[in-house]
């Protein structure tokens, strides 16, 4: 089996081990273990048994969630009351209604339960997170699995791009970029506030994060960083405002330094879309191609495709030169590369709304918690910030991908759905922050 084997399997059962009889959160913890450094994916993980472990990790928390349910405070709004949670449900729903007519059907009913399993998800998130205290808990611990992911980037050997480092939904390389583009954006954050030793841990992943990001050449990645550090500055707690110049100084000096020639002539083709003398390489011009055919495919089926309805139809719509080859000389698809005209095409209007929701809800929470927070804990504030500037990093680089399966999605709606219902404890006038520790008494919490 090998001592990385045995290492996880025996780190994995002891989270389990402490969220049966300490506190369910662990079990979060090796839900998150299992998702980045995920052992079938590793050459030692072929040894292990088959356990499903994020199923396992799951149930075992749901589980020690149950068991110490008057741990918890009730006087929260339940998850099921967040609009997140009844988008989720709806959209959920939804798809497996679209099973009756779904073009794909095989691949429409692993979304369906991929789905069913995102509500679960995002139920965890949202009652593991009842203080900021806990939020950051999670969030640390999204960087810490980034920092894995970015350390065995840089012992890998590879050509081109790097693929093939992350677990299922992370295995592609603009996939792996945006993930680690959410981790620079939340590490900034508890690089600038954190005053513990997580903020070693911080500071040592970020070079390895960005190095992996670098790594993978994707363009949406790269941009989306860029519009990540400016809601960053604009959401960035009151406190420590130079040293967040001064850190973004080092951050630039930094990511300049790992940038390779292969990522910079990536980054040089996209002078094409705004330079009309330049021509734009055929990865960058099929994404308006498809996103053309795929307005007149919406049009035939606004109930929607199915999962993979786009790839489906791309023979009929996309010119064949914008096709893929497949190796032995024949003609391909096209699968979508707008996660926003996912949704619409595949899961019709109806999918498109649900998308436009969410998208809007997150814009309108996270101004109100800028400034519902401002004069409260700065931790606090730092993970407002750091969340909404992931979410701008998933958005943005969803228009040149579809991340519509990529569960990172989950994890920051469950983390911000939790954070806007701690501000239920807060009446509009009152001077005192909320709590960032459970040390404290619900009735002293609400009372706030």
């Amino acid at each position: 089996m090998g001592i990385a084997g045995i290492g996880f399997a025996l780190g994995f059962f002891a989270l389990l081990f402490l969220a049966m009889y300490k506190h369910p959160i662990f079990g979060l913890y090796a839900y998150i273990a299992s998702y980045y450094i995920h052992p079938p994916s590793r050459w030692w993980g072929k040894a292990l048994p088959d356990l499903r472990w994020a199923l396992l990790a799951a149930a075992v928390t749901l589980f020690a969630i149950w068991l110490k349910r008057e741990q918890f405070d009730k006087s929260r709004p339940s998850w099921s009351s967040t609009l997140p949670a009844k988008v989720l449900i709806f959209f959920t729903i939804w798809i497996w209604i679209q099973n009756l007519w779904a073009l794909s059907p095989e691949q429409h009913m692993e979304l369906s339960v991929l789905y069913t399993k995102y509500i679960l998800l995002y139920y965890l998130m949202y009652k593991l997170s009842e203080t900021p205290e806990d939020v950051g808990k999670i969030l640390f611990a999204h960087i810490v699995g980034c920092f894995y992911l970015g350390y065995v980037a840089y012992g890998t050997e590879f050509s081109g791009r790097l693929e093939g480092v992350g677990g299922p939904d992370i295995n592609e390389a603009n996939a792996l970029g945006m993930q680690l583009a959410t981790a620079v954006m939340c590490g900034s954050m508890f690089v600038l506030m954190e005053r513990s030793w997580r903020w070693f841990v911080c500071a040592a992943a970020m070079p390895f994060v960005l190095n992996g990001m670098v790594l993978t050449g994707s363009r949406g990645a790269f941009l989306s960083v860029l519009l990540g550090g400016i809601v960053l500055w604009y959401m960035k707690p009151k406190k420590n405002k130079k040293l967040f110049y001064v850190l973004g100084i080092v951050g630039v000096i930094g990511f300049l330094s790992v940038a390779n020639e292969l990522f910079w002539s990536r980054m040089s083709t996209m002078e094409a879309a705004v330079d009309k003398q330049q021509t734009m390489d055929n990865s960058a011009e099929s994404r308006f191609v498809i996103m053309k055919a795929q307005t007149l495919m919406a049009a035939r089926y606004p109930f929607g495709t199915g999962h993979r309805g786009t790839e489906v139809l791309s023979r009929e719509f996309i010119p064949e030169q914008y096709l893929t080859v497949m190796p032995d000389g024949t003609v391909g698809a096209r699968s979508s590369h707008n996660t926003f005209m996912t949704s619409l095409v595949e899961q019709g209007l109806p999918g498109a709304i649900c998308f436009i929701l969410l998208f809007l809800w997150v814009i309108v929470s996270g101004l109100k918690l800028r400034k519902r927070f401002i004069t409260g804990p700065p931790e606090a504030a730092a993970y407002v910030a750091a969340i909404a500037a992931s979410f701008a990093v998933f958005y943005f680089a969803g228009i040149f991908v579809d991340y519509l399966k990529n569960e990172i999605q989950i994890w920051l709606l469950g983390a911000l759905g939790a954070l806007v219902a701690m501000k239920s404890l807060v009446p509009k006038d009152a001077k005192q922050p909320i709590a960032t520790s459970k040390s404290e008494p619900a009735a002293v919490r609400v009372a706030r």
